[in-house]
């Protein structure tokens, strides 16, 4: 049998990501687990520790996405572009089919508008940290190719915000994902042309 902590964290998760966290009752999660209400406190002490249970295991499953290659970022200066377009169309399935990255994502986003400590997660996660990640790479690569005087960080904007609207298509079923890999080589090889890269 499943371990019952996992069962409830997962249940938990599937519930959120659909109605968000103010959606959710401690009693709508017992129900999906196929428990009693009073069960789950054997395990967590409320919903707010189911949440950030979530967000803990979250940041350990996503951290390796954003934390190599810097501080030095050697392996950016020489990348082809095959490769760097790569490397974004997987990260880009991560965020979009990862059962529980995508998950994960859509609970933040959706309960952003109602709760500001989990909008303040959103941004954290789906903004801020690719847009420093994506701009200390891009001033590694520019001082490297002796481009330095431009600005990283509307570099990274120019990046890495289309890469987030096709996420938002791909979550509405907007485009299929073999069309969203496309627009991101696409993407990747006019950013580099424009910016001589």
């Amino acid at each position: 049998m499943r371990d019952t902590k996992e069962t409830i964290l997962e249940k938990a998760l599937a519930l959120f990501s659909v109605k968000g966290y103010d959606g959710v009752s401690m009693s709508d999660i017992a129900d999906a687990v196929g428990i009693k209400a009073a069960s789950i406190y054997k395990h967590y002490s409320g919903k707010e520790d189911i949440f950030y249970t979530i967000v803990q295991r979250f940041e350990e499953k996503t951290e390796s996405i954003f934390e190599p290659a810097l501080p030095d970022g050697r392996e950016y200066l020489d990348i082809s572009r095959e490769t760097l377009v790569y490397m974004i169309q997987q990260t880009f399935q991560v965020y979009a089919e990862e059962p529980f990255v995508s998950k994960c994502r859509k609970l933040f986003l959706i309960s952003a508008f109602n709760r500001e400590d989990i909008g303040n997660l959103y941004a954290k996660y789906f903004i801020v940290a690719p847009m420093q990640y994506q701009a200390a790479i891009f001033e590694i690569i520019l001082k490297a190719k002796a481009l330095e005087g431009r600005d990283t960080a509307m570099m990274a904007y120019h990046f890495y915000t289309p890469i987030l609207i096709l996420l938002q298509e791909y979550d509405y079923k907007n485009i299929t994902m073999e069309e969203a890999l496309k627009k991101i080589e696409l993407l990747v090889t006019q950013f580099a042309e424009v910016y001589g890269l």
